[in-house]
């Protein structure tokens, strides 16, 4: 029985640039694939998500020979650090000398504490042609039904997401192009 490759780094980052498909950014693969990304996250309105249930619907529903690849990605989420380090800097200056210390001690060990992380679901769609492309903009109605919400990425979230897993350093750039 011959071995089947399921899906490789080296063939995710080594790609052609960028085309349009309808109103989705596709990633032109080494092999002229087109591939069409998205995040697949829990909808905060819908407490009960089952994405197991949504995963086994997602696969029963694509056709044979289809490619569907899941990526499980542990990002870097400067949000929650940004905001509470607004929330200290618009406190009231502390009357007192020891307070303040305590203050700005406060907020230099926010800037250099790390960075929490968040976990990413991505699917990556190898398109197989036009009936592909219907499926793949109904799989958010699909989704839905489990309380997940798909969001198709752009261009510029592609982009960020080949530069992570090519170089997953653990230091947040905000600059970084």
């Amino acid at each position: 029985m011959a071995e089947q490759s399921i899906g490789s780094t080296r063939t995710f980052v080594l790609a052609k640039g960028f085309t349009q498909v309808r109103s989705h950014a596709a990633l032109i693969g080494e092999d002229d694939t087109y591939r069409l990304f998205a995040e697949v996250y829990a909808d905060p309105d819908r407490p009960e998500a089952r994405p197991r249930e949504a995963y086994q619907a997602i696969l029963s529903s694509m056709q044979p020979g289809w490619s569907l690849r899941l990526l499980q990605l542990f990002w870097p989420d400067p949000e929650p650090r940004l905001e509470f380090q607004k929330q200290a800097q618009s406190w009231k200056k502390p009357g007192a000398d020891g307070l303040d210390i305590l203050h700005q001690g406060l907020l230099l060990t926010v800037q250099g504490y790390p960075l929490p992380f968040v976990r990413r679901t991505i699917f990556e769609f190898v398109l197989p042609g036009d009936e592909g492309i219907a499926w793949w903009d109904g799989l958010g109605g699909l989704c839905a039904g489990f309380g997940l919400r798909v969001h198709c990425l752009d261009q510029a979230a592609i982009e960020g997401l080949t530069r992570w897993v090519l170089d997953p350093n653990l230091e947040y750039n905000h600059h970084q192009k």
